[in-house]
């Protein structure tokens, strides 16, 4: 496993989305490369890593999501 240090990337194009217990869900695009990061960070800036995503990949990932969130909502789960 690797022991790098995922870093918080600050600009304009960073989406956070709010976890349990003040973590948070970061999507930020890359204006140098055709790249998506995916990171978590944890409660008082602790770092639980990421990937990054070219954007079909993105693209896949963002249907997935959709595809099983309407199961959910289809289901009456709540």
């Amino acid at each position: 496993m690797s022991k790098r240090k995922v870093i918080a990337l600050h600009h304009e194009d960073t989406r956070a989305f709010p976890l349990a217990d003040g973590s948070k869900l970061c999507v930020t695009r890359f204006h140098q490369s055709p790249r998506i990061a995916v990171t978590i960070h944890g409660p008082g800036g602790g770092d639980a890593g990421g990937v990054i995503l070219s954007p079909e990949r993105a693209q896949l990932l963002a249907t997935w999501l959709s595809v099983f969130a309407d199961a959910v909502i289809g289901a009456g789960v709540s």
